[in-house]
């Protein structure tokens, strides 16, 4: 499950999934009621939603979507809860994981936020649209703990 605003109400809506069928549904709330739904997209077996964001700032929340065993990430631009384009993002390296996303620079775009359960270090990998620009290291976690992928 993963929430944000789709509607511009002011209130956050969840996104879940149903993995036997691998739709999803965006749940509009208003604080804790539920007022409406829509099915969003149709995920390929596999994928996984990591995070939602503006990614092309057209106002329209976005899917940020990674799949594990190849470490592929693909971009899936919304225009509410339909499919308008979808765009190919930068590869994660064997033995990291995406977790998360969020615009830890300031300039507007999202960025990933990587987490190698092997080696407990972190990383943030700065994005302009669906496309690698740099990236930072971040802290490595103490032993026991770990960065929580949806």
């Amino acid at each position: 499950m993963a929430t944000s605003d789709f509607d511009d109400d002011s209130y956050p809506d969840y996104v879940i999934y149903k993995a036997s069928t691998h739709q999803t549904v965006i749940g509009y709330l208003n604080n804790n009621m539920v007022v409406g739904a829509a099915f969003g997209p149709t995920l390929p077996a596999g994928w996984k939603v990591i995070g939602l964001a503006d990614f092309n700032r057209d106002s329209q929340q976005d899917y940020a979507l990674f799949i594990p065993r190849t470490g592929q990430t693909v971009i899936a631009y919304l225009s509410g809860p339909m499919v308008i384009d979808v765009a190919l993002g930068p590869t994660i390296p064997s033995g990291w994981q995406l977790v998360a996303v969020a615009d830890f620079d300031g300039d507007g775009y999202p960025d990933y936020v990587l987490f190698n359960t092997g080696t407990r270090e972190t990383a943030i990998w700065y994005l302009n649209d669906n496309v690698f620009v740099s990236s930072a290291v971040g802290p490595t976690l103490p032993a026991g703990w770990s960065l929580v992928a949806p």
